[in-house]
Formats: C-alpha cells, sequence, structure tokens
C-alpha cells in the first residue's frame, strides 16, 4: 500500500477556542456547546466562521501542495440538534470542494453525545458521559448512519472515521460493542473505508483479539502521536523526543502493521520549548526540521498521515501546516512521493 500524506481540517465543523481565539472572546468556554448557549449571536458567528475559516482555494492549495487526503471533523449535531446549529450545507460544499480538487476526505466524527473523552474537541470540556447511557450510543450510531448516507457519493468520499479520540477509560467491552454496530450500519451503504481510533491503547493486546474475530473488511487503526501532552517528553531533551520516535512509535507502528493497516491520524510539530530541556547551540528552526523529518520517518511506515492542522489562526507554528511549509520546516508532500 503507498503511503499517503494528508492533513486535518481542524477547527472548522468543531470548534476549539485556542485554534481560533477572537471567535470566543468574552465567551466564557472553550467548547463549542458553550459557545452555542453562552453566545446571543452563535448562529451568526458560526456561519461567518463556516464560510471564511476554509474557502475553496485552500482545497486547490492543497492539492497544489501534493496533499492527497483531508480528514475532515465533524460534529454528532451536523442536523443542528439543540442548542447547537446545523452545519449540514457547508459540509456538503466541503465535499463538493473536495471532489472538484481531486482530494479524498476521510469524515471523522469528532464529537458524540455526553462526550466521549471530555475534551474540548470533543464538545464539552470536563465531561465524559457518552459511554454512561446506552441512548447516546444509539443516536451516535443513528447519527453515523447519517453521515453515511448524506456524503457516500460524492467521489471525494474516502471513508469514515467512527469516533474521534475516546477516552481511555471507556471500557473496552462498551468501545468494541460501538465499533462492531457503527460498522455494520456504515457498512450496509458503503463499502469505502472505516477507521477505529485506539482510543489512546494502541498496545494494548486487546485490540489484535478484537480485529481477529471480525469480519472487518477495509478497515484502518487510527493513532494520535503528540509530543506535548507527556510530562516526559515536555520536560525532556530533544533526545527524549528522538528516542520516543525511534525506539517506541516506529517498532509500535511497524508491528501493528503486520495485522492491520495503521494511520497516523494526527501529529504536530507542537512542543513547548520553553520546557524542553536545550543543549549548546540550541536552535529552534534546527530542532522543528528534525524533528518534522523524524516524525515524517516513522509514520511513513503507516498506511498515511494526516497532520494538525492544515491552519491555525494564532501563533502557536508548530499546529499550522501552511506556515510551516512556507517556513521550509516541513517539506511538500509533493518531494516526498
Amino acid at each position: 500500500m503507498k503511503h499517503f500524506y494528508g492533513v486535518n481540517l481542524g477547527g472548522w465543523f468543531v470548534l476549539e477556542s485556542w485554534m481560533k481565539p477572537a471567535l470566543f472572546k468574552d465567551i466564557e468556554s472553550k467548547d463549542e456547546t458553550g459557545f452555542c448557549l453562552k453566545n446571543t449571536q452563535a448562529k451568526q458567528d458560526l456561519i461567518k466562521h463556516w464560510e471564511t475559516y476554509l474557502t475553496k482555494a485552500d482545497f486547490i492549495e492543497m492539492k497544489s501542495l501534493g496533499i492527497t487526503h483531508v480528514r475532515l471533523p465533524i460534529p454528532w449535531w451536523f442536523e443542528g440538534d439543540t442548542p447547537y446549529f446545523s452545519s449540514l450545507p457547508y459540509i456538503h460544499q466541503a465535499m463538493q470542494w473536495a471532489t472538484e480538487a481531486d482530494l479524498n476526505v476521510l469524515l471523522d466524527l469528532h464529537t458524540a453525545p455526553g462526550c466521549q473523552n471530555g475534551f474540548d474537541n470533543g464538545g464539552i470540556e470536563g465531561q465524559i458521559g457518552w459511554h454512561l447511557d446506552p441512548l447516546n450510543i444509539d443516536l451516535t450510531i443513528e447519527k453515523l448512519e447519517k453521515i453515511t448516507h448524506n456524503f457516500k457519493d460524492y467521489p471525494s468520499f474516502w471513508g469514515i472515521e467512527v469516533l474521534n479520540e475516546p477516552h481511555p477509560s471507556v471500557p473496552f467491552e462498551i468501545l468494541f460493542d460501538f465499533y462492531r454496530r457503527s460498522y455494520e450500519v456504515i457498512r450496509k451503504q458503503t463499502n469505502q473505508v472505516i477507521v477505529f481510533h485506539d482510543a489512546f491503547r494502541p498496545k494494548d493486546e486487546k485490540w489484535k483479539d478484537f480485529f481477529h474475530h471480525q469480519q472487518f473488511e477495509n478497515v484502518m487503526f487510527d493513532l494520535h502521536l503528540y509530543h506535548c501532552f507527556d510530562q516526559k517528553l515536555v520536560k525532556g531533551s530533544m533526545q527524549d523526543h528522538i528516542d520516543e520516535i525511534l525506539k517506541q512509535r516506529l517498532p509500535m507502528i511497524k508491528a501493528l502493521s503486520e495485522w492491520i493497516p495503521v494511520i497516523i491520524g494526527e501529529w504536530s510539530l507542537g512542543v513547548n520549548y520553553h520546557e524542553m530541556q536545550k543543549s549548546d547551540g540550541y536552535d529552534e528552526k534546527l530542532y522543528d526540521r528534525i524533528f518534522a523529518d523524524l516524525q515524517l520517518y516513522a509514520y511513513a511506515h503507516a498506511a498515511g498521515d494526516f497532520f494538525w492542522n492544515y491552519k491555525q489562526e494564532n501563533d502557536r507554528t508548530g499546529w499550522h501546516y501552511r506556515k510551516l511549509i512556507e517556513l521550509g520546516i516541513l517539506p511538500k508532500p509533493s518531494k516526498l512521493k
């Protein structure tokens, strides 16, 4: 299988305040639930955001860089369930732009009723209630069925990820049952790729047993590999980061890939250099280039990868794909093939 190079289109249909701080000015919330509840102009602000955050020109530019795949996070409330607003027409527009630009789209269900992880990107920061009520899971599967129905006929529709980043505290038996049921309803409508996230437990042997006993076809296993959340890395040295990539992640990707296609659904150059141990001759741009090249080397052993994120509206360069390309820190995908 030829490796593909992709980017995430995060922050568009699922808000994260750190990605576009201006949108959350004077709003006491970091997630879209709070944004909709506490902002009297939420609908108007969202429509303006949906219409301007990314445009057709961005899709054309992505293709010109050599990008072939995009991962598009969408919310479970895409139809406008109270208190949210419907982004459905704009998601259709995105799929059409991707079709015209000849890009493959992995639709990623990024939020779930009750919130599956307690993160702002799950829709409700500080709450993990998705798996505590079977009705939440039933509704999630119903929404996946509707997502598939709405978008499966676009030439750009490459696949669907059934749920982004379920929390590690979600019991495997609940997660596995949800994955089985999701596969069944999606597979009735399409033969395209179905992606399952590792729930931050990629090395657990239960995964291999689970997939071995299923009759799944055309599925992939999604890992999210960051360097900014593990305190050992945050306060570590550049050598610690290098060892993590080459001695931990690369062998893990190779081992998993022996029995299931693996994608790196999210990764970045996000590192807190203020806390990191620095050696003599420290050069942040040089560190970034080494950091980028080593990750690209390791992740090339997977079926594909998606950088987080295509753009940012803040000053955190390590997360801004377009800027990193312009600075020469990340190579254009067209140069990697």
